[in-house]
């Protein structure tokens, strides 16, 4: 698994997870990389905006997000998937397998997206920050229907 994060501030530092997800290794993914970037949002006014797989809403990473004064962006089950993240892998993966791209090695597949995150263009990441309130609406007046971005 990839983890990756962003806000207006910039880009937080990718994670590889291997093996088996679970809630001490995702809440070592936070530790080591959100909080850092975290602290260096002036003001601190911010939340984090995951989805509900069952390793982020586990009472383990509920809890350590509580003890962080962590804001968590609240997001219904079965929503419409609006987190600008998907955005970017797709953008990211269209990178990676460009031209036919493939990877027989997993460190050839990892640096490959290290440069397809690190390579984003800011603005980019600016617009789809700044495209979720819109996005929300949208959802609204299609009554709760899926997108078609």
């Amino acid at each position: 698994m990839v983890w990756a994060a962003f806000g207006f501030n910039g880009q937080v530092g990718l994670a590889f997870l291997d093996g088996r997800k679970n809630s001490p290794k995702y809440i070592e993914i936070l530790e080591n990389h959100l909080m850092p970037f975290a602290e260096n949002i002036e003001g601190g006014n911010w939340k984090y905006h995951h989805d509900n797989a069952p390793i982020h809403t586990s009472n383990a990473t509920k809890n350590y997000l509580n003890s962080k004064n962590v804001t968590v962006l609240e997001w219904p089950p079965m929503s419409p998937e609006l987190n600008p993240i998907e955005n970017v892998w797709c953008i990211m993966s269209r990178n990676v397998y460009e031209n036919g791209g493939q990877f027989y090695a997993v460190n050839a597949l990892k640096t490959a997206i290290e440069s397809a995150w690190y390579n984003l263009e800011p603005e980019i990441l600016k617009t789809l920050n700044m495209s979720l309130e819109k996005r929300v609406y949208d959802v609204i007046l299609n009554n709760g229907k899926t997108l078609n971005y």
